[in-house]
């Protein structure tokens, strides 16, 4: 270990610039406690190697023997939203994309929403057996928004209402990531302020809730009940995603009701040395964003629910500070 370096000389702690080499050494002690921490940009580097357990352990369980090793979480920290000290290349949400296209069963992907999600979430991966738990966790604070047993609820479900009742809004809000969570309350203030009811869902492990593959990721998946009841099929929707919306919407055709009441905001590659609130502007997923594509999916006029000024910063047109300044009913 470098001198200073949190690390231990039997092995207990390893840190290294090698994303593989660290996973490696996780995944050859399965028979043991393991936690992998890493950029989240970086992580990719991993894949191969997890990919691999992911499907040794899958054969496994359909061959009769399922692995009995503890599951192992991953956690993606320093991610797409919040590392901008070496702009693009750090901002990348490819690996929880990846693995969300792996079966769900044995492929939790997960994205807490504040540090009791998070608590709540490694517990849950821990007590899987032949798993792999991605978690994408803030490394800033966050405020938070669930209480313990909200977050053990998340951790169990897959997706929880914070928010209004889905059954009578005019619109779901689904936000997936916990900056993107942050931004949809602002919209759910604008729209309420103007007379628009909407639905908070927050969707913290997208995977349960995909068509089934096969069997063994139908007995995981959420049932088509369970879907409607937070989800009904008649309520227009906007997403707003930590990953890119195109492979989100992919795994989720389930909860797809087509591009007049659906739409889907989230990183569009677009990076740089910017702060959050720039990257969420840059990318098209501030609060105003979210209020101007409800009003795509409910047939409403944009300036019914955007004054010109926050209209013309939405389109590009105008300053940005207009709408990354707080709305009403919430604290930035």
């Amino acid at each position: 270990p470098e001198p200073g370096v949190a690390e231990s000389t039997t092995g207990a702690v390893i840190t290294a610039l090698n994303e593989e080499a660290v996973v490696c050494a996780a995944l050859g002690n399965k028979g043991g406690l393991n936690l992998v921490v890493t950029y989240e940009a970086f992580a990719l580097k991993m894949l191969g190697a997890v990919r691999q357990e992911l499907i040794f352990a899958r054969h496994q369980k359909q061959a009769g023997r399922p692995p009995g090793w503890l599951g192992v979480p991953l956690v993606l920290t320093s991610h797409t939203w919040e590392n901008a000290k070496n702009e693009q290349s750090h901002q990348d949400p490819t690996m929880a994309e990846a693995l969300l296209g792996e079966m769900a069963d044995i492929s939790r992907v997960v994205f807490p929403p504040d540090a009791n999600g998070a608590a709540a979430a490694l517990a849950h991966a821990y007590a899987q057996r032949g798993t792999v738990t991605t978690l994408v966790v803030p490394k800033r604070p966050v405020p938070h928004e669930l209480t313990p047993q909200q977050a053990e609820a998340l951790a169990e479900t897959g997706a929880t209402c914070l928010a209004g009742d889905p059954a009578t809004a005019a619109i779901l809000l689904v936000a997936t990531g916990a900056y993107q969570l942050q931004e949809v309350r602002r919209a759910q203030a604008r729209l309420l302020e103007r007379g628009v009811s909407a639905a908070i869902v927050y969707l913290g492990e997208p995977g349960r809730f995909r068509t089934p593959r096969d069997p063994e990721e139908a007995r995981y998946v959420r049932s088509d009940r369970e879907v409607h009841a937070l989800f009904p099929p008649e309520r227009p929707r906007v997403f707003v995603t930590h990953t890119r919306p195109e492979p989100l919407l992919g795994a989720l055709r389930r909860l797809d009701t087509g591009p007049a009441t659906t739409a889907a905001l989230g990183f569009i590659n677009r990076g740089g040395t910017l702060d959050v609130p720039g990257l969420l502007f840059a990318n098209r997923s501030t609060w105003a964003h979210v209020v101007d594509a409800a009003a795509g999916v409910l047939g409403e006029s944009r300036s019914s629910l955007l004054s010109e000024a926050e209209l013309a910063a939405v389109d590009g047109r105008g300053d940005p500070a207009t709408v990354l300044r707080p709305v009403a009913g919430r604290s930035p």
